[in-house]
């Protein structure tokens, strides 16, 4: 039986629902960008244009649900198998975009740059998990205006793992998918086999920026999957109650995903959260703390009200340091969201409230999340009579160890650890100073980049992605 958690009951989603459909309808939101507010309004939305709401009808939320698929299928390039992102299936990511790094060889932390995204999707790569790729950090020693395309261009050419990417703007949209059109060698329908898909990040409280807008009009006409992702902060840009916050929260993802399905019916789209809260003592933004771990839960429980695939933020924390802190908070908001059914949980390899980023963290990460599926799997049972049979030809005071059974089996069912130790205690020694989570980290690190093989990409790649980036 797999794990299941949860922490709303059937009354509580459907009064978050109302909740929702109430804001939604009778206080709605801000909408920058014209052409969005065209959609809304030509399919039954309501503008008041004179304090510049759009106001969303019930029966409309209704008519567009018709259009939710539970299922999204994220692909990769070569012979990767694609991700089934729906039901009970849980996959890693690793998220963007920090402008710090925590610098291995000093130890200090420095402005990110380029050849640290490199140096992270590398190792992203050769590291399972993460399942799939977003940009962990946002270079600051290239054109801002271009950062996203350089983040793209990164993964393009470092990784065949499936990859989920911003855009700035509905020009950069445009070239991405023209720079995902040089390194598509097998000539795959973005439609059909999609190895990237876009993330939109709503801002709060209820308010539509015109870029995130026009990212999921032209993503969404494109047929492109959609990652839509709203972050509430409670206390600051939502209510300090969580379950106003989740209310905020879900009216906020139907009112994108509404839009996008508006656009076109078919386009896949991932219900995402990244809801949150502020720390009262110092005013920064908190997610390790057990309230994004609960928050994850409630908006995962919501997405799947409406029959859609969840995602949101998980395998974080708020610590400076690789360090026992950060282990409690990867572990606790990897797990609680993976017992809840999140479809795609990413954060790996931040730190610093996902201000920072850290090829250790990533590796510590990625055992954790490795630990994490492991427990989603449940334990299997069957009713074979070699069970018993078993246990009776060992019988009382036996040895399993040397069985034929326990040879063939315990790879299955014993997890197998990379990073973590399980040595026994030596006195006098200093081994357990010298053989830490850091260091055993970095020596897997470098284990596995040696194994690292960059794409395979047509003549000239990196070139011909560049021209569109300065086109």
């Amino acid at each position: 039986m797999r794990p299941v958690i949860s922490i709303l009951d059937t009354m509580e989603l459907a009064y978050i629902d109302r909740l929702s459909r109430d804001i939604l309808e009778n206080v709605g939101f801000v909408c920058e960008d014209e052409e969005a507010v065209a959609i809304f309004t030509d399919n039954g939305a309501k503008l008041d244009r004179h304090i510049g709401t759009l106001r969303i009808p019930g029966g409309m939320v209704d008519r567009v649900k018709e259009t939710f698929s539970p299922m999204v299928f994220l692909h990769g390039r070569g012979e990767r198998a694609p991700l089934e992102v729906g039901g009970d299936n849980v996959y890693f990511g690793t998220t963007g975009f920090a402008t710090n790094y925590l610098d291995e060889k000093s130890g200090e932390y420095r402005a990110s740059l380029y050849d640290d995204l490199v140096r992270m999707i590398r190792l992203c790569d050769v590291l399972d998990p993460p399942d799939y790729i977003l940009a962990s950090i946002g270079p600051t020693d290239v054109d801002s205006r271009s950062v996203d395309l350089y983040e793209f261009k990164a993964a393009l050419l470092h990784s065949t793992k499936h990859i989920q990417t911003e855009a700035t703007n509905r020009e950069n949209a445009r070239k991405i998918i023209q720079m995902a059109e040089i390194v598509n060698e097998e000539r795959v329908d973005f439609r059909e086999k999609p190895f990237f898909s876009f993330l939109v990040t709503l801002s709060s409280p209820l308010h539509h920026r015109t870029d995130s807008m026009q990212l999921i009009i032209e993503a969404a006409s494109q047929g492109i999957p959609l990652f839509i992702e709203s972050g509430p902060m409670a206390g600051a840009t939502s209510p300090v109650t969580l379950a106003q916050t989740v209310a905020m929260a879900n009216a906020e993802l139907l009112s994108g995903i509404i839009l996008a399905k508006l656009v076109n019916p078919d386009t896949p789209v991932i219900y995402a959260s990244w809801a949150r809260v502020i720390n009262m003592k110092n005013g920064n933004v908190s997610v390790g703390s057990p309230e994004f771990g609960m928050l994850r839960i409630a908006t995962s429980q919501m997405g799947k009200y409406y029959g859609l695939p969840v995602g949101g933020g998980g395998n974080l924390t708020d610590s400076l340091s690789v360090d026992a802190q950060l282990g409690v908070e990867q572990c606790s908001t990897s797990l609680l969201p993976a017992l809840a059914g999140t479809n795609m949980i990413q954060g790996m390899g931040l730190l610093a409230g996902m201000n920072a980023a850290s090829p250790e963290a990533l590796a510590v990460a990625s055992e954790t999340a490795s630990y994490v599926k492991w427990v989603c799997r449940g334990i299997k049972t069957d009713e074979s009579p070699a069970n018993f049979e078993l246990i009776s030809n060992i019988g009382p005071g036996g040895d399993f160890l040397k069985s034929d059974h326990t040879f063939k089996n315990f790879k299955k069912e014993l997890w197998a650890r990379s990073i973590f130790d399980c040595s026994a205690v030596r006195k006098g020694g200093k081994r357990h100073l010298e053989k830490n989570v850091l260091e055993n980290a970095k020596l897997l690190m470098g284990k596995r980049m040696e194994g690292y093989r960059p794409p395979s990409l047509p003549q000239n790649a990196e070139g011909l992605l560049e021209k569109v980036i300065c086109s």
